[in-house]
Protein backbone atom coordinates (compact mmCIF):
# COMPACT_ATOMS: atom_id res chain seq x y z
CA UNK A 1 0.00 0.00 0.00
CA UNK A 2 2.78 2.39 0.96
CA UNK A 3 4.76 1.88 -2.27
CA UNK A 4 2.02 1.22 -4.83
CA UNK A 5 -1.31 2.39 -3.42
CA UNK A 6 -3.16 5.46 -4.65
CA UNK A 7 -3.13 8.55 -2.43
CA UNK A 8 -6.73 7.76 -1.41
CA UNK A 9 -5.73 4.24 -0.30
CA UNK A 10 -2.65 5.47 1.53
CA UNK A 11 -4.70 8.09 3.41
CA UNK A 12 -7.42 5.58 4.30
CA UNK A 13 -5.32 2.52 5.16
CA UNK A 14 -1.88 3.64 6.34
CA UNK A 15 -2.79 5.81 9.39
CA UNK A 16 -4.84 3.17 11.27
CA UNK A 17 -2.29 0.44 10.41
CA UNK A 18 0.68 2.53 11.55
CA UNK A 19 -1.16 3.42 14.78
CA UNK A 20 -1.83 -0.28 15.42
CA UNK A 21 -5.60 0.17 15.19
CA UNK A 22 -5.88 -2.03 12.09
CA UNK A 23 -3.81 -4.87 10.63
CA UNK A 24 -2.81 -5.60 7.04
CA UNK A 25 -1.33 -8.85 5.76
CA UNK A 26 -0.07 -10.41 2.54
CA UNK A 27 -2.33 -13.01 0.95
CA UNK A 28 -0.20 -14.71 -1.69
CA UNK A 29 0.19 -18.45 -0.98
CA UNK A 30 -2.49 -20.78 -2.33
CA UNK A 31 -3.35 -24.44 -1.74
CA UNK A 32 -2.04 -25.32 -5.22
CA UNK A 33 0.68 -22.67 -5.58
CA UNK A 34 2.85 -22.43 -2.49
CA UNK A 35 6.22 -21.21 -3.70
CA UNK A 36 5.13 -21.20 -7.34
CA UNK A 37 3.73 -17.67 -7.19
CA UNK A 38 3.80 -17.24 -10.97
CA UNK A 39 1.11 -19.89 -11.37
CA UNK A 40 -1.41 -18.79 -8.78
CA UNK A 41 -5.08 -19.40 -9.60
CA UNK A 42 -6.95 -16.76 -7.55
CA UNK A 43 -8.48 -14.52 -10.21
CA UNK A 44 -10.01 -11.08 -10.52
CA UNK A 45 -12.05 -10.01 -13.55
CA UNK A 46 -12.66 -6.33 -14.15
CA UNK A 47 -16.37 -5.59 -14.53
CA UNK A 48 -17.07 -1.88 -14.72
CA UNK A 49 -15.73 -0.16 -11.60
CA UNK A 50 -15.06 -3.41 -9.71
CA UNK A 51 -12.82 -6.45 -9.85
CA UNK A 52 -14.72 -9.67 -9.12
CA UNK A 53 -12.33 -11.72 -7.02
CA UNK A 54 -12.55 -15.53 -6.71
CA UNK A 55 -10.13 -18.04 -5.23
CA UNK A 56 -8.41 -19.29 -2.11
CA UNK A 57 -5.37 -18.38 -0.06
CA UNK A 58 -3.76 -20.70 2.47
CA UNK A 59 -1.14 -20.36 5.23
CA UNK A 60 -1.69 -16.60 5.45
CA UNK A 61 0.16 -15.25 8.49
CA UNK A 62 -1.95 -12.86 10.60
CA UNK A 63 -4.92 -13.36 8.27
CA UNK A 64 -7.32 -14.06 11.12
CA UNK A 65 -6.38 -10.73 12.74
CA UNK A 66 -6.15 -8.65 9.55
CA UNK A 67 -8.56 -5.94 8.48
CA UNK A 68 -6.94 -5.63 5.05
CA UNK A 69 -5.39 -8.20 2.72
CA UNK A 70 -2.89 -7.45 -0.03
CA UNK A 71 -4.09 -10.17 -2.42
CA UNK A 72 -2.06 -11.52 -5.32
CA UNK A 73 -4.46 -12.51 -8.07
CA UNK A 74 -4.54 -13.26 -11.75
CA UNK A 75 -5.95 -10.39 -13.80
CA UNK A 76 -4.38 -11.37 -17.10
CA UNK A 77 -2.50 -14.02 -19.03
CA UNK A 78 -0.71 -17.01 -17.46
CA UNK A 79 2.69 -16.43 -15.90
CA UNK A 80 4.29 -13.51 -14.12
CA UNK A 81 2.84 -10.80 -16.40
CA UNK A 82 -0.75 -11.59 -15.50
CA UNK A 83 -0.56 -11.06 -11.74
CA UNK A 84 -1.85 -7.98 -9.94
CA UNK A 85 -2.24 -6.91 -6.31
CA UNK A 86 -5.59 -5.85 -4.87
CA UNK A 87 -6.27 -4.44 -1.43
CA UNK A 88 -9.23 -6.41 -0.06
CA UNK A 89 -11.08 -5.50 3.12
CA UNK A 90 -12.09 -8.34 5.41
CA UNK A 91 -15.62 -6.92 5.75
CA UNK A 92 -16.30 -7.10 2.00
CA UNK A 93 -19.12 -9.57 1.21
CA UNK A 94 -17.74 -12.90 -0.02
CA UNK A 95 -14.59 -12.92 2.13
CA UNK A 96 -14.41 -15.88 4.52
CA UNK A 97 -11.54 -16.51 6.95
CA UNK A 98 -10.90 -19.50 9.12
CA UNK A 99 -7.96 -20.03 11.44
CA UNK A 100 -5.72 -22.98 10.68
CA UNK A 101 -4.27 -25.16 13.41
CA UNK A 102 -0.52 -25.16 12.87
CA UNK A 103 1.97 -27.03 15.01
CA UNK A 104 4.33 -24.70 16.82
CA UNK A 105 2.96 -21.46 15.33
CA UNK A 106 -0.12 -20.89 17.46
CA UNK A 107 0.20 -17.11 17.74
CA UNK A 108 0.78 -16.45 14.04
CA UNK A 109 -2.92 -16.37 13.17
CA UNK A 110 -2.35 -18.62 10.17
CA UNK A 111 -5.49 -18.45 8.05
CA UNK A 112 -7.32 -20.05 5.14
CA UNK A 113 -9.13 -17.35 3.15
CA UNK A 114 -11.83 -17.86 0.54
CA UNK A 115 -12.93 -15.16 -1.91
CA UNK A 116 -16.34 -15.81 -3.47
CA UNK A 117 -17.40 -13.14 -6.00
CA UNK A 118 -15.90 -10.37 -3.87
CA UNK A 119 -16.49 -6.93 -5.41
CA UNK A 120 -13.25 -5.00 -5.02
CA UNK A 121 -13.30 -1.36 -6.14
CA UNK A 122 -11.07 -0.64 -9.11
CA UNK A 123 -9.32 1.97 -6.96
CA UNK A 124 -8.03 -0.83 -4.69
CA UNK A 125 -5.61 -1.98 -7.39
CA UNK A 126 -2.08 -1.54 -6.05
CA UNK A 127 0.18 -0.10 -8.73
CA UNK A 128 -0.42 -1.20 -12.28
CA UNK A 129 -2.32 -4.22 -13.51
CA UNK A 130 0.04 -7.06 -14.41
CA UNK A 131 2.92 -5.75 -12.27
CA UNK A 132 2.00 -7.61 -9.06
CA UNK A 133 4.72 -10.26 -9.42
CA UNK A 134 7.42 -7.58 -9.60
CA UNK A 135 5.99 -5.81 -6.55
CA UNK A 136 5.91 -9.08 -4.58
CA UNK A 137 9.52 -9.91 -5.44
CA UNK A 138 10.62 -6.45 -4.23
CA UNK A 139 8.89 -7.14 -0.91
CA UNK A 140 10.20 -10.71 -0.64
CA UNK A 141 13.81 -9.47 -0.73
CA UNK A 142 13.29 -7.57 2.53
CA UNK A 143 11.31 -10.43 4.09
CA UNK A 144 13.97 -12.99 3.27
CA UNK A 145 16.71 -10.87 4.81
CA UNK A 146 14.61 -10.41 7.97
CA UNK A 147 13.96 -14.17 8.19
CA UNK A 148 17.69 -14.89 7.84
CA UNK A 149 18.54 -12.42 10.59
CA UNK A 150 15.84 -13.77 12.92
CA UNK A 151 16.80 -17.40 12.29
CA UNK A 152 20.44 -16.69 12.99
CA UNK A 153 19.57 -14.91 16.23
CA UNK A 154 17.21 -17.69 17.36
CA UNK A 155 19.90 -20.31 16.67
CA UNK A 156 22.46 -18.34 18.64
CA UNK A 157 20.09 -17.98 21.62
CA UNK A 158 19.40 -21.74 21.56
CA UNK A 159 23.11 -22.52 21.48
CA UNK A 160 23.87 -20.07 24.32
CA UNK A 161 21.07 -21.45 26.50
CA UNK A 162 22.15 -25.05 25.91
CA UNK A 163 25.76 -24.13 26.79
CA UNK A 164 24.54 -22.57 30.05
CA UNK A 165 22.66 -25.77 30.81
CA UNK A 166 25.67 -27.99 30.09
CA UNK A 167 27.89 -25.73 32.20
CA UNK A 168 25.63 -26.50 35.16
CA UNK A 169 26.09 -30.26 34.84
CA UNK A 170 28.78 -32.31 36.55
CA UNK A 171 31.97 -32.61 34.48
CA UNK A 172 31.73 -36.36 33.86
CA UNK A 173 28.12 -36.25 32.65
CA UNK A 174 28.66 -33.34 30.31
CA UNK A 175 32.00 -34.15 28.68
CA UNK A 176 30.41 -35.59 25.54
CA UNK A 177 28.10 -32.58 25.27
CA UNK A 178 31.06 -30.21 25.58
CA UNK A 179 32.87 -32.09 22.82
CA UNK A 180 29.76 -31.92 20.66
CA UNK A 181 29.42 -28.15 21.17
CA UNK A 182 33.14 -27.66 20.49
CA UNK A 183 32.68 -29.41 17.15
CA UNK A 184 29.78 -27.10 16.33
CA UNK A 185 31.85 -24.02 17.04
CA UNK A 186 34.81 -25.05 14.86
Amino acid sequence: VYHHGSEELKNRVMPPCVKGEKVCCLAITEPTAGSDVANLKCSAKLEGDFYILNGEKKWITNGIFADFFTVACRTGKPGVGGISLLLVEKEMPGVECRKMKCSGAWSSGTTYITFDDVKVPKGNLLGKEGKGFQYMMQNFNHERFAFCAMSTRFARVCLEESLKFVAGLAIGSSLLLWLFYASLMS
